[in-house]
């Protein structure tokens, strides 16, 4: 048996970071039997790719705002004050005496600092934390998120130094591998990185007007998300916008957006889709001309490019996706340069990409099936005695 604890995870599936750890478990169970995930407040149990068995308990986040203060009267770290609850530390701790026997699997470095096993356990990075606190420290407006990102990085920099041999690390890269190797050297680790699931996608062409539509997808209450939002207002739109004159929209959709990216996407004219259907999500997929991924930090993005190819969807994103072997190819386009997504643009708005172009994008998408991927992982970790 395994146990994953990630009490970050919320059903219905809509963060990359929940998406990625529901699909291991759940395609872990069809070689391992049986894998429990503790969520935020659900106990889920998955047998041969199957949930057999899911119960509520009472617990939810603390907010923002009190999860920072106890980060800096505590030396802690965000996550740990913001999702490690005593209601969630206490489920935790009985699941794990209840089930002695199980490989423990924490979803986060803070999540490990719940230390419930005397043996080894696998600990998923998700992102490279100390590059997403650094960047959090450049340019925020509010002291306090500074102050909570120099604390958060300093407290994973004392876990990795401490407890570098404890774990084994899950990457969900190659470019955060490398990163934690130079900050634990010779720490170990296994490369998994983000999958899809096949879906049957409409890859017709819309032909009725000129217009390109732009599809941004990803949870709207997330700071990550509101970031790339605000970088691609900032950085980007502004040109687009004057050299098009009415002919882009940009469509936002996502779950629980807050006020803030509500306020963002009426002040520059673009239409919010929040708390979607999956059928209506898809919808999106099919009659956009491009999903926008403008992060200039990139912890759970992989998910939204791969979603987005799958669909066979071209994306237009900035260099910090660029993480995949060979996914460099027309009509994508990753770069940081404004100029560069505003001619991509005007090229194809004079010649649109065709079916087969399309088709591409969802058969490259689709080498990384989730299945392929956990199977890779499961035979990476008996090699490694697990």
């Amino acid at each position: 048996m395994i146990i994953i604890l990630a009490p970050h995870l919320e059903y219905p599936l809509r963060n990359g970071g929940d998406i990625y750890v529901e699909k291991i478990g759940h395609y872990l169970s069809l070689v391992r039997g049986q894998v429990i995930i503790l969520g935020t407040d659900t106990v889920t149990l998955y047998q041969n790719g199957e949930i057999v068995n899911q119960q509520a308990f009472q617990n939810k986040f603390r907010t923002k705002f009190w999860a920072a203060i106890r980060t800096l009267a505590f030396n802690s770290h965000y996550l740990v004050e913001k999702l490690l609850t005593k209601e969630y530390r206490q489920r935790a701790r009985e699941l794990v005496q209840q089930n002695s026997e199980a490989t423990l699997v924490y979803s986060y470095i803070s999540t490990a600092s719940l230390e419930l096993t005397q043996g080894s356990a696998m600990v998923i990075t998700q992102n490279d934390e100390i590059a997403f606190y650094r960047s959090q420290q450049i340019g925020k407006i509010n002291p306090l998120q500074r102050y909570v990102a120099v604390q958060s990085e300093k407290w994973i920099s004392d876990f990795l130094r401490h407890s570098k041999n404890d774990y084994i690390y899950v990457h969900i890269s190659e470019p955060d591998q490398v990163a934690y190797s130079n900050y634990v050297p010779r720490h170990k680790s296994i490369l998994v990185p983000a999958g899809v699931e096949p879906h049957s996608y409409s890859l017709s062409l819309n032909k009725l007007d000129n217009k390109i539509r732009l599809l941004f997808c990803g949870s709207l209450s997330v700071q990550m998300n509101l970031d790339s939002l605000l970088y691609f207002k900032e950085k980007i739109w502004g040109s687009i916008k004057n050299s098009f004159k009415g002919m882009v929209e940009v469509w936002i959709a996502g779950s629980h957006p807050t006020l803030a990216v509500i306020n963002l996407c009426k002040s520059q004219g673009w239409t919010l889709y929040p708390d979607i259907s999956d059928d209506e999500l898809n919808n999106l997929y099919e009659r956009a001309t491009f999903g926008i991924l403008p992060f200039e930090y990139s912890a759970g993005a992989k998910i939204k490019l791969l979603n987005s190819l799958a669909a066979g969807l071209p994306v237009l994103a900035t260099a910090a996706l660029k993480n995949l072997p060979e996914q460099d190819f027309l009509p994508n386009l990753y770069s940081n340069d404004p100029q560069k997504w505003l001619e991509h643009l005007q090229k194809y708005r004079i010649k649109r990409y065709d079916v087969s172009e399309r088709i591409a994008c969802q058969q490259f998408a689709l080498q990384y099936s989730w299945q392929k991927i956990v199977e890779k992982m499961d035979i990476d970790l008996r090699m490694m005695g697990y």
